[in-house]
Order: C-alpha cells, then sequence, then structure tokens
C-alpha cells in the first residue's frame, strides 16, 4: 500500500521527519483550532511573526540590551510592509534580519547611543528556536488562508511547505496554492527564505520569485560525495536540517 494515500497524508510524514532531523519530540504544533492560536500566543490571525518566541530570543541573543531596545526591534520586524510590493519587501526584511536592526539605547549619562539587535546565531545554531507549524490559519486583508506547514525560527517564518496527496501533481501545489497564497496573505512571504512543495513521491525547493519550472529537486542532504536521492527525506534534510537551514538563509 502506498504510505502516502489519503489515511496516512504527507503532512503527518513531513512532521514527524522534521521532528527527527531537530531532535526534539516538541518542536511542533498543530494550530488549526482555536487553541493553537493561545499556544503561539498571536493575539488574532493577521499575525505572522510569533512574538511569544521573538521576544525571548532577542533577550537571549543580545542580553546586553534593555526591553525597550527590543522592543524598537520587533516594531520595526514587523510593520506592515504591503505598500512595498512582495519583493521589496522580502529585501528589506531579509536585510535587517541579516545584519540585524539600529535601535536607541539610554546611556547612563543620560544620552541616548545606537546599538544593533541581532535575531539569529548564525555562529550557534542551538541559540536558537525553531518550530514547526501546521495548520495555521492566516488572515489577509480580504481572505484567510491555511498553509499545511511553516517553519519558524526564533518566531520568524522562514520555510513554508505545502503538501499534497500522492496522487496530485506538483504544479497543483504551485498554481492552486502557492500563486494564491502571494495575492491573498503576502506577509507570509515578507520573511520567507524558500519554499517547499512536495506529494510525498516528488518534492521540489525554490524561491519566493521562482516561477514553476524553477522549483527543483534536492538530491543531496550531507555532502557532494552522496548518492543522488530525490525522496521526501532528503529534501528535507538538506534544506530544514538547523544548520543548513540557517546557513541558506544567510
Amino acid at each position: 500500500m502506498n504510505q502516502f494515500n489519503e489515511d496516512n497524508l504527507v503532512e503527518g510524514t513531513v512532521v514527524k521527519m522534521i521532528k527527527k532531523i531537530w531532535g526534539d519530540k516538541n518542536c511542533h504544533i498543530n494550530a488549526f483550532s482555536d487553541e493553537g492560536d493561545l499556544l503561539l500566543g498571536r493575539e488574532h490571525r493577521g499575525e505572522v511573526v510569533l512574538k511569544k518566541y521573538l521576544l525571548p530570543a532577542l533577550q537571549k541573543l543580545n542580553p546586553e540590551l534593555p526591553s525597550e531596545s527590543l522592543s524598537q526591534a520587533v516594531d520595526v520586524i514587523t510593520r506592515n510592509r504591503s505598500n512595498l510590493g512582495l519583493v521589496k519587501a522580502n529585501q528589506e526584511v531579509y536585510k535587517l534580519l541579516c545584519d540585524g536592526v539600529n535601535v536607541s539605547v539610554a546611556k547612563e549619562n543620560g544620552e541616548t547611543g545606537t546599538e544593533r539587535v541581532k535575531f539569529f546565531d548564525f555562529e550557534k545554531v542551538e541559540n536558537n528556536h525553531f518550530l514547526a507549524v501546521s495548520q495555521m490559519w492566516v488572515v489577509g486583508e480580504m481572505y484567510s488562508r491555511r498553509p499545511d506547514v511553516i517553519l519558524f525560527v526564533n518566531g520568524i517564518p522562514l520555510v513554508l511547505l505545502e503538501l499534497k496527496a500522492s496522487h496530485k501533481s506538483l504544479l497543483d501545489a504551485y498554481k492552486d496554492n502557492i500563486k494564491d497564497y502571494k495575492d491573498t496573505i503576502p506577509k507570509i512571504f515578507w520573511y520567507n527564505m524558500g519554499i517547499i512543495i512536495s506529494n510525498g513521491i516528488e518534492s521540489k525547493f525554490g524561491s519566493l520569485t521562482a516561477p514553476y519550472e524553477f522549483f527543483n529537486e534536492w538530491k543531496k542532504a550531507e555532502s557532494e560525495n552522496d548518492k543522488p536521492k530525490t525522496d521526501l527525506a532528503t529534501i528535507l534534510n538538506g534544506v530544514c536540517e538547523k544548520s543548513r537551514m540557517l546557513d541558506i538563509f544567510e
């Protein structure tokens, strides 16, 4: 029997694999219900950055900075960028997430100085918080959508996975879902580093701006000496393993 039949959806398999790759049984939340939103700490379904995880991460990575300065950084990274267009918004956010955000800090002499807040620890990957969230409702200006799985690092939604049953084509995932998300909930892509589409049998990885023909299989995970494979485990290991995911992002 096909392991990816309707009784054993690809999503469940992906979540199990992510838990194994990250080595954390508690790294996943199903956010379909209202209880899921409470677990994520969202005040409303328009929020795509999870402040519940972002603020503690900033405190951990920037211990010398006061909470007021870290709140400034959160405000900068979460501000509305719909006036920029999707690609420009993604470029702006990427630079801020990579380089950090300059914030004002009150000094002991009463003057105000400037310090930089960093969002990720690219050197020590375990200093970051990783969370996989499935079925999270996202409210756009007119419509609500529910991507299958989103991978968050320090509360930032870096990778989106759109998953289909094995008898569905990947082109359907791209045309019917990914393109629709860009139109209806573009803010989820302001922070995005890449998109995985899979039906359990075929899997491809592409960038925010890539047309379908430029989504490609990921054939090696550990090294160039690996035997090429195109299975689900290879693309998840190759893209979503903690150190590799941050390396790809950086």
